[in-house]
């Protein structure tokens, strides 16, 4: 019994030492059936980048997470992604209050942001109370003497109802290296019989990052007449050429005007199409000859349906459509390369994210543009084996055969059975 106890330590210990082999041992890219290839024009110091095309989206993991890049001597180049939509930055800073009061049924605080203050051009007042409308003023000075004044007559504003709150607590103005803010919060006829007190002050930056947006271009069908909710209909079915990530859709449209309930459905799988945007088609006149747009959070799909209700009116003659979606950038360092060529493998849905230091280098806005480099068309990797089917898929005969077996022990145990009850004696 001990010797088999010892036995199997002995060999979990093997499989273990195996598996870690295994996971610290180099990727094969074998398991990736596509790449393309980026052409280094020289020898690069700085940083370089290329963004997703539609090939590679249609064929990589949604989140792209299967990317590999190999430089001509087969080395391994860690690379930064990034989603370029456009989003809000804020960057706080402390603020010490003083010189609280009322000034004429308003309330009245300043604020010290230091000695050498930071580029700054946004302030949220946070006020007392409930369903009120308040209008704010804010000002700056150098020397907490002399004043100008920065936002006049901003509305704060909280309302609530039914459980849900909406609220508006933040005023922006032109940025500012001011040292002294004063805010001032005038009361609420309608709510307050006193100056509404300020709870809190919070300075902060805010910086819009500019996004970077890659168009798509749609292939559609001619118009089928239709109906929805029963009312008569126009739909159109879009293809986007593969799998892509998309936020908006453009079309081009000469209607001058015209208000269109309307309905967008990705429908990859027509047994279960998903919704992602609804409501009303709109145009005013002025607004003739530019492309209408849908926006919407963004989505992952191909085939695509728009429903548009026209009830007696002519049908709205669809010119091109465009999907646009959010660019994915790759950055990684010249440096690291050879002079020659890139390859950028993708295409493996078991993939583990690489997640490479490097990101924690580059800034989320680095210090100039990298240098753009261009992809070229896809590619099969000669030295791909695709992996091996399971058992019951390569030998599809393998069931048949068991079934049959199954058959055959099942009418022998039957069989068996009726002799013996034919065997016994009748009472």
């Amino acid at each position: 019994m001990k010797r088999i106890f010892l036995t199997g330590c002995l060999g979990l210990a093997l499989w273990s030492g195996a598996r870690a082999q295994t996971a610290e041992a180099p990727e094969q890219l074998s398991a990736w059936p596509y790449f393309k290839e980026l052409r280094l024009p020289r020898a690069e110091p700085g940083l370089l980048d290329f963004v997703l095309d539609r090939e590679i989206l249609d064929r990589a993991r949604d989140d792209q997470a299967d990317l590999r890049l190999y430089d001509s001597v087969g080395r391994e180049i860690p690379y930064v992604l990034r989603v370029r939509h456009e989003v809000d930055t804020q960057s706080a800073f402390a603020v010490r209050e003083f010189n609280r009061g009322v000034e004429g049924g308003a309330a009245v605080v300043s604020g010290d942001l230091g000695a050498q203050p930071a580029e700054h051009n946004l302030v949220e007042i946070e006020t007392v109370g409930n369903n009120f409308r308040r209008l704010a003023d804010v000002q700056g000075s150098a020397d907490g003497v002399n004043w100008s004044t920065l936002a006049a007559q901003a509305i704060l504003f909280r309302f609530s109802a039914v459980g849900r709150s909406v609220e508006q607590s933040a005023v922006s103005y032109p940025v500012s290296r001011y040292r002294y803010l004063r805010v001032r919060v005038s009361r609420d006829p309608q709510v307050d019989t006193d100056a509404p007190p300020i709870a809190a002050l919070r300075v902060r930056r805010s910086v819009r990052v500019q996004g970077e947006m890659v168009s798509f271009p749609a292939e559609r069908e001619e118009r089928d007449a239709d109906r929805m909710d029963g009312r008569p209909a126009s739909v159109w079915r879009i293809d986007l050429g593969g799998r892509v990530p998309f936020e908006r859709l453009s079309f081009d449209l000469a209607t001058p005007a015209f208000s269109r309930q309307f309905q967008l459905e990705i429908v990859d799988d027509p047994a279960a199409p998903v919704v992602i945007a609804s409501g009303e088609l709109t145009r005013e006149a002025e607004t003739t000859g530019r492309p209408l747009v849908i926006a919407f959070a963004e989505r992952f799909g191909r085939h695509l349906k728009l429903t548009v209700i026209d009830d007696r009116n002519p049908p709205l003659p669809i010119g091109n459509i465009t999907a646009i979606g959010a660019a994915r950038q790759v950055i990684f360092e010249g440096a690291l390369t050879s002079v020659g060529t890139v390859r950028v493998y993708y295409g493996n849905p078991k993939a583990l994210a690489p997640r490479y230091d490097l990101a924690t280098r580059i800034p989320a806005t680095p210090t100039g543009a990298p240098v753009r480099l261009s992809l070229s068309p896809q590619l099969a990797n000669p030295t791909y084996r695709p992996e091996p089917k399971p058992f019951s898929e390569r030998a599809p005969w393998l069931i048949y055969v068991v079934l049959a077996a199954a058959s055959l022990a099942l009418a022998s145990i039957l069989l068996s059975l009726a002799r013996a009850r034919k065997a016994q004696p009748q009472v």
